[in-house]
């Protein structure tokens, strides 16, 4: 059973405009002496996140470097390169979506005045789950009897299929029913719910009448797993985002803000695969290194705010002993910091007169 990700209330951590964000990591890495700390930042290539990077190396006093692609992927093996940039590094990265939320999808004005999912890769590969989910949600039916509640599940979901090319749910009947099917239907077959639901859901189920209904949300994660053929050593985005994630379907669709959590989750994933290549692989002998992963909320595509989550430190004198800490740990941390102020202005920091 893999590691499941933190609760929605782990993640929902106060927001911060960027450089306050970025002005509380800079004194930081002040008080820790960092010297000649490189910014290293990885997120999305979309260009709601532009203005982000330029006011992290602006707070940094120097240009970041780049570890991250569309759907805020990362690719951890570019610090050997960022390595020779920089004595000490401070990463940033993190998913972003868009801050208006609606049918449990984030949005955002575009340039051309168009509104659109933020992320769209994630809110691409989300669909494809999110449909086969909420078909089956509906089609699987509960109905009231005499002899008790009943769960309707039709054949398409009794049946094991081997992994296709396409998202397909696995539901698990152990679960969701108790002994024996009792008859067929025209459907498929009808058995007893499980106790457990019964007892779990006792509240919700009240409403079951006779008249066979949709399960709809009493799906829940634990009662279904998806399957699809998916390439592991594939470089396509879309396929590194559902590889990295695939444990967790059932907790993202099942969320009442889906996108959100699949971002959330995306986050904690590249977060942990980060600092592990940092423990593992990365020469960090000597070196200060600071990473801090967090959501990035989309006001617009000029303005964003930003979720701290997650933290990594290691002190050059940790003999390459990292520290994680959690969400309120780094909420705390951060609290504690003063807000570095650029002594100059941005157009002075980039060389213009």
């Amino acid at each position: 059973m893999p590691i499941q990700p933190p609760s929605d209330a782990l993640f929902a951590q106060p927001a911060l405009e960027p450089m306050e964000l970025f002005g509380r990591m800079r004194s930081l890495t002040i008080a820790r002496s960092f010297s000649g700390t490189l910014p290293v930042i990885w997120q999305c290539s979309d260009e709601s996140q532009g203005i982000k990077r330029a006011l992290f190396g602006y707070a940094f006093d120097c240009p970041s470097f780049n570890l991250g692609r569309v759907g805020a992927l990362l690719d951890p093996t570019r610090l050997a390169t960022a390595a020779h940039h920089g004595h000490d590094l401070v990463i940033f990265g993190g998913s972003h979506l868009g801050a208006h939320e609606e049918g449990g999808v984030g949005y955002i004005e575009r340039i051309h005045g168009q509104i659109s999912p933020c992320c769209g890769l994630l809110c691409r590969v989300l669909q494809e789950y999110l449909e086969v989910y909420q078909r089956a949600a509906l089609f699987i039916r509960l109905l009231r009897t005499p002899e008790g509640l009943l769960i309707e599940i039709p054949y398409k979901y009794l049946f094991r299929k081997p992994a296709g090319t396409t998202a397909r749910i696995q539901i698990n009947l152990g679960r969701l029913t108790a002994g024996e099917p009792l008859y067929d239907s025209s459907l498929g077959k009808v058995y007893h719910l499980h106790p457990a639901l019964i007892a779990q859901h006792a509240a919700e189920l009240v409403s079951v009448t006779a008249e066979p209904g949709a399960i709809g949300a009493l799906l829940g994660p634990g009662l279904f797993t998806f399957s699809k053929a998916l390439n592991p050593d594939s470089l396509d985005p879309r396929t590194m985002l559902e590889v990295g994630i695939f444990d967790f379907w059932s907790d993202i669709v099942t969320s009442p803000n889906p996108h959100r959590r699949l971002a959330n989750v995306n986050t904690w994933r590249q977060f942990h695969r980060l600092a592990a290549y940092l423990t593992d692989a990365f020469s960090g002998k000597n070196r200060n290194v600071l990473v801090v992963a967090g959501l990035t909320l989309d006001h617009s595509i000029r303005r964003n705010t930003v979720i701290p989550q997650f933290a990594w430190l290691m002190e050059r004198e940790s003999s390459q002993q990292g520290q994680y800490l959690d969400p309120p740990t780094v909420t705390e941390l951060l609290t504690a910091q003063p807000v570095f102020r650029p002594p100059k202005s941005y157009l002075e920091y980039a060389g213009v007169s």
